[in-house]
């Protein structure tokens, strides 16, 4: 049981995630001096980007990760809600008498 409500909350987020992302003007930026060009052209500071050199999980090669301020706030509501979620679901696990609370 406790597998399965990991499972089901880590897919939750991830197609949370997928929905974050509208990559249909910013998939041609590939540098700090396209981003620069771009953000000036931007009046909320929402819709500014962002791009980090970031490693994914499981490549050693590290790619130009860029999101908006807006699309980086969602993601980190999104993570920290589904952590409150995963939290909650382990405590009544214990409470049911699951791993910890036999």
């Amino acid at each position: 049981m406790k597998t399965l409500l990991t499972v089901i909350v880590l897919a939750a987020t991830l197609v949370g995630c997928e929905n974050l992302y509208d990559n249909s003007d910013m998939t041609r930026i590939r540098s700090q001096r396209q981003v620069d060009v771009y953000n000036a052209t931007v009046s909320s500071e929402g819709e500014k980007l962002v791009c980090t050199m970031e490693r994914p999980l499981g490549s050693i090669i590290r790619k130009f990760i860029c999101m908006t301020n807006d699309q980086r706030d969602r993601l980190a509501i999104q993570a920290r809600d589904d952590l409150e979620l995963f939290k909650h679901s382990q405590e009544n696990l214990t409470d049911f008498g699951g791993p910890d609370g036999s």
